[in-house]
């Protein structure tokens, strides 16, 4: 049975989270964390993750991991290392030498895999390929495109280039990625939540919730509930529990630390 843990606290709270999840980091190559970085807005308007969250996942890794990345990949509007800059990203992984990786720019390593939407022979950015430790880190925010952009909707980004093509299909496309490489952890920021027409005009909405789990789909179940948001009515949520990527079934999902019922508040709806 997955677990995902629920933590109520206005700080990150990774260690805590892999703590209730039973996730101990261990001697590793490679960590490659993809933190939700959609725009020039800082974490405190609940559009991008809050950098405490970055900052814990690499003490925790220090003397752990020979390498540790922080990717992300240009979006029609912005480009990644612009918007590394102005959350202060970069000069954060400069100071625990990491390495920052606009995914764009990444080399390609072609991938044959029986896709639903993807391409055959699919270019994906070698950096996610050499992962020995995937960690990723949504944000807990409604979206105009997917309803809502938790953990499974942060995983598009790793589409490097011209992903918009995939919109209409992007709950597929999203199933796709997980065949390529399914993230090891999942973290969601509820610290600054965002409602409404998020990321550009949502608004932001104080929740003060971490939570994480080995299972993206359960994560995101929960988290849907905990919103006030049917997970059924989120496609890419059914879909990649229904593919088998994870459990969308709430009965079947262990839940630890609070109830949802003791930290929900509905969103607005994009």
């Amino acid at each position: 049975m997955p677990r995902v843990c629920i933590i109520k606290s206005g700080k990150p709270e990774v260690n805590r989270a892999f703590e209730y999840i039973e996730f101990e980091p261990r001697e590793v190559e490679t960590v490659v964390i993809k933190p939700s970085l959609c725009c020039k807005k800082h974490s405190s308007t609940g559009a991008t993750v809050e950098l405490g969250y970055l900052e814990q996942i690499f003490r925790l890794y220090e003397g752990l991991a020979e390498e540790i990345y922080v990717v992300e990949s240009n979006s029609t509007y912005y480009n990644a290392d612009d918007i590394a800059s102005f959350l202060g990203l970069k000069d954060l992984v400069e100071y625990y030498n990491a390495k920052w990786v606009n995914l764009s720019r990444d080399v390609f390593i072609p991938v044959e895999k029986d896709f639903s939407v993807l391409e055959k022979g699919f270019p994906v950015p070698k950096t996610i390929l050499k992962a020995d430790v995937f960690i990723n880190l949504g944000k807990m925010r409604t979206d105009k495109h997917t309803v809502v952009n938790l953990s499974l909707a942060n995983l598009f980004t790793l589409i490097p280039r011209a992903r918009e093509r995939f919109y209409p299909v992007v709950s597929d496309a999203i199933s796709d990625l997980l065949m390529i490489r399914a993230p090891d952890i999942n973290l969601i920021d509820g610290i600054v939540s965002m409602e409404g027409e998020a990321p550009e005009a949502g608004r932001p909405k104080r929740m003060d919730l971490t939570l994480a789990s080995r299972d993206p789909v359960a994560l995101d179940t929960i988290s849907c509930n905990i919103m006030g948001i049917n997970p059924v009515h989120v496609e890419h949520i059914l879909k990649a529990g229904y593919y088998g990527f994870g459990e969308y079934i709430e009965k079947k999902i262990e839940i630890v630390g609070k109830r949802v019922e003791d930290v929900r508040d509905k969103f607005l709806m994009p």
